[in-house]
């Protein structure tokens, strides 16, 4: 019998979408069975009908909240509701701008290079707070392009008063 509380079938709210099971292939691409792979990482994998998989992540009360301002700013703005894939946060600059910036705001803080370089490569941002909801293909890409950086410039470790892990 197991321990975990079992959740509802198409617990992201849509009813189309059922739970993964947990002897399926992870779809992170790691080879592991679903289960024993990214099963407790924070988010799920969904699957629908015609067995398209989704991966549905839980919003933080916060992050609703943002989700529910930028919708009455967009009702205020068009006049109507927001439909389909139309972009929610019109007024925001175009993602590769936030990706400079946040690049550019990392160098000033005096982020290791190899980080700032496996997040440009990868998107991601691991950290020891975030580590357990990234796949362990996810994790094996960016801790490959921090060792890639440290392999191009001659950067082999880091500092002798860091830690022995990666970020």
């Amino acid at each position: 019998m197991s321990k975990r509380k079992k959740k509802p079938e198409g617990s992201s709210g849509d009813p189309t979408r059922k739970r993964l099971p947990g002897n399926a292939p992870c779809p992170c691409d790691s080879g592991k069975k679903y289960k024993h792979c990214c099963y407790d990482k924070g988010f799920e994998y969904l699957v629908d009908e015609e067995g398209n998989i989704f991966k549905s992540v839980p919003m933080t009360d916060e992050v609703r909240e943002v989700i529910e301002e930028q919708k009455r700013k967009f009702i205020e703005k068009f006049g109507r509701e927001p439909e389909g894939d139309e972009n929610l946060f019109f007024d925001m600059p175009p993602l590769e701008h936030a990706e400079h910036f946040m690049v550019e705001g990392m160098k000033q803080a005096g982020l290791d290079p190899a980080i700032i370089y496996a997040f440009e490569k990868t998107g991601l941002l691991v950290t020891e707070m975030n580590e357990h909801l990234i796949s362990d293909k996810d994790r094996a890409e960016w801790e490959a392009a921090v060792l890639e950086y440290r392999a191009k410039h001659g950067d082999d470790a880091p500092e002798e008063d860091e830690e022995d892990e990666l970020f």
